[in-house]
């Protein structure tokens, strides 16, 4: 627990100061004038699209898992809705735990297994908003002055995500070796250490054996288009109610902005780095004075109904009886040895 706290503390000095970098110029009054002005209509079709996204989002990790042990739907929905939740509601991205907690069912599919396929879905995932990022700030020079800060970010996203991609095949490809390493390396502290990190390693390379099987990986490239894509539409359709005058295409590069802010592991609820990300977003395409009030307003919208769907998709999900409160809470609050134990 008192790690817990820690972390949590130092996650909120995190989302502190990029909150800080973010509110530094919004004009308050005017954002408060902003909201009573809005269409609120716009949040019937965008939670509509919500929820197609979320199923999506889901969808795609059976894909991941089948390789390894073929899980149904009806049992990948709750427990996915709940680590969406805990990715939302945890610290430093602490919640990423929770879905290969939940979903291991040993001895086929442990959970070091779980945690093999959150990597895959995170490196395509990087992989897509770092491209989207790229291309939308490439773009964008073309018309107005971009910030260095949202050019570097978008830098440094795509070169840790080609990295990671060029780790997860070689990793695939020279299995044996890097199980071995691993072995010898926390060997250096403990033989036991070694090997139940070997067997950890193991476990997460087995994860990534959707990438050659074409029959599995086509459906998860094709749902996590979908997925990301359909987030952008939710973005587009926001924009209406606030007249933001965004073009979808400028809308799905929002969203890649924003998705590669949240990666950053920060405080509960992405507070902060969300606000940062959009704000740098939304400068690329509306001007400064839109920005300080309908702007401030539209993000300030844009971030509590997200979090609003999650965390209200998350605690339904809860109610699930293929989903135990204390196994969530026991991944959320696991120390380093224990999720070791359990891999």
């Amino acid at each position: 627990m008192r790690k817990l706290l820690l972390r949590l503390l130092f996650s909120v000095l995190i989302g502190a100061g990029m909150l800080y970098l973010a509110s530094r110029n919004i004009d308050f009054s005017n954002t408060w004038s902003a909201l009573m002005s809005t269409e609120w209509w716009v949040l019937a079709p965008y939670f509509a699209v919500m929820a197609l996204q979320h199923f999506f989002r889901a969808w795609r990790w059976g894909h991941l898992l089948a390789p390894i042990s073929p899980v149904p739907f009806a049992r990948i929905l709750p427990i996915a809705s709940v680590g969406f939740l805990a990715i939302v509601a945890l610290p430093l991205r602490m919640g990423e735990l929770v879905r290969p907690y939940l979903i291991a069912d040993p001895p086929a599919l442990r959970m070091s297994h779980g945690f093999g396929t959150m990597a895959v879905e995170r490196v395509f995932d990087g992989l897509f908003l770092s491209l989207g990022s790229f291309v939308a700030v490439a773009l964008a020079h073309r018309r107005t002055e971009v910030p260095g800060w949202v050019s570097l970010a978008g830098l440094i996203a795509l070169s840790v995500f080609v990295a990671a991609f060029v780790a997860l095949v070689m990793a695939l490809w020279q299995k044996e070796r890097a199980v071995a390493l691993c072995r010898r390396l926390f060997g250096l502290f403990s033989k036991g250490l070694g090997r139940r990190m070997a067997s950890v390693a193991e476990g997460v390379v087995d994860g990534f054996k959707v990438l050659p099987n074409l029959r599995r990986l086509l459906p998860f490239l094709g749902a996590t288009l979908a997925y990301w894509m359909l987030n952008g539409v939710a973005v587009w359709i926001l924009g209406i109610g606030f007249d933001m005058g965004l073009s979808l295409g400028q809308s799905v590069a929002v969203m890649t902005l924003v998705g590669i802010g949240i990666m950053i592991p920060a405080g509960p609820g992405f507070i902060g780095n969300f606000e940062l990300f959009a704000e740098g977003a939304l400068g690329l395409y509306v001007p400064r004075d839109v920005l300080r009030a309908r702007g401030a307003a539209y993000i300030l919208t844009f971030h509590t109904t997200n979090a609003l769907w999650y965390t209200v998709t998350g605690v339904v999900a809860l109610l699930s009886p293929r989903v135990s409160f204390t196994g969530v809470w026991r991944a959320s609050t696991a120390s380093t040895d224990e999720l070791t134990e359990a891999s």
